[in-house]
């Protein structure tokens, strides 16, 4: 057991920043900002909402919580660069210890942040994992709720993360974005920054600072309520097939960063939940197109020889006519592959 570690005193000034990407959400944004707004949180929060150039009434409403609460409300109204560049502009301005993200279209457990606040008062480790709900929506009305866990591992317990491997005790969500929260100055030593014009970046928020993460708690606290539901969200199947190239490039992301560092076996390891995990999820997204443009084959070329190099697993190659592409390497087997795959799926 890890002793846990703690501040002796608690600091002055924000505890913890929350940044809330914003874009044309007025529908959902009353139901976000009341979750952290509320007269029981104290002025130790730090709420950034980035407005990324939204077309309805979405600044008028942020406006308006910026009147009510102008102790924890900081607004940036910016041209639309989508919702890397929200996060990047509101890591730019962030003051607490702690830096957490909160979508627009989802909302906090108010009392559960109160606690958390509270804990991040003698909180140190570099990294603090809070739970998660999904509240599952069918057309605006509420038809379920799922609580995510963690198994097998320690409540208010430091873990050291060169002793810990995330593959055994995490099954589902639990190292996602909804309950991650880093230490801000961690985020700001290292330069991060998140890709800027594409979607799906909330991967990388996950996967780029853990390298760097020397220790982590986690908080018995349900304090993130994920909307799932809603129409037009990055993770439907429409917009997946739609924003492929946007995944690939999330995905050669992360590639791209283990090329560059130099690290030992045990971070290796824990790298690769989230490449999988990412890897997956495009390959998914791969499967649901008819065929890949030409412009596009470059890219897939050097996807699937990192996906080689790092022996990620390829569960979704049972296909014949995919397994040839794995085979082969060469694109233009994709668009074959995809194309027959196609006709055969609608047959």
């Amino acid at each position: 057991m890890v002793n846990d570690k703690v501040v002796q005193e608690a600091g002055s000034g924000k505890i913890l920043s929350i940044v809330i990407p914003t874009y044309n959400m007025e529908k959902y944004l009353p139901v976000c900002l009341d979750s952290v707004t509320d007269e029981l949180v104290s002025d130790r929060l730090e709420v950034i909402v980035v407005n990324d150039g939204s077309t309805d009434g979405s600044l008028d409403i942020i406006r308006r919580y910026e009147q009510k609460r102008p102790d924890l409300i900081k607004v940036i109204d910016k041209a639309n660069g989508h919702y890397g560049s929200c996060v990047n502009a509101g890591l730019g301005i962030a003051t607490g210890k702690y830096f957490k993200i909160l979508d627009a279209d989802d909302w906090f457990d108010t009392s559960a942040l109160v606690e958390f606040l509270q804990k991040l008062e003698t909180c140190d480790t570099d990294l603090v994992i809070t739970l998660r709900v999904d509240e599952i929506f069918d057309k605006d009305k509420k038809v379920d709720e799922i609580k995510h866990s963690f198994c097998s591992v320690f409540k208010d317990h430091v873990y050291r993360t060169d002793e810990f491997y995330i593959r055994t005790h995490a099954y589902e969500a639990e190292f996602g974005m909804n309950g991650m929260a880093y230490k801000t100055s961690l985020l700001k030593e290292m330069n991060f920054r998140l890709l800027e014009g594409i979607n799906y970046t909330d991967t990388l928020y996950c996967f780029l600072p853990y390298s760097r993460v020397k220790d982590f708690i986690v908080y018995d606290l349900y304090l993130y309520h994920y909307r799932m539901g809603r129409e037009g969200q990055s993770v439907d199947t429409e917009s997946q097939k739609k924003n492929l190239m946007q995944i690939v490039h999330m995905v050669e992301a992360m590639f791209e960063k283990m090329d560059e560092e130099n690290v030992g076996k045990h971070v290796r390891k824990n790298q690769a939940y989230f490449v999988d995990g990412a890897v997956n999820f495009c390959l998914l997204s791969l499967k649901m197109q008819s065929r890949i443009s030409s412009s596009d084959y470059s890219e897939f070329e050097k996807l699937i020889k990192h996906i080689k190099t790092y022996r990620v697993r390829h569960k979704l190659f049972k296909k014949w006519y995919l397994k040839l592409w794995w085979v082969t390497e060469k694109a233009v087997v994709l668009d074959y592959a995809l194309r027959f795959h196609s006709f055969v799926s609608v047959k």
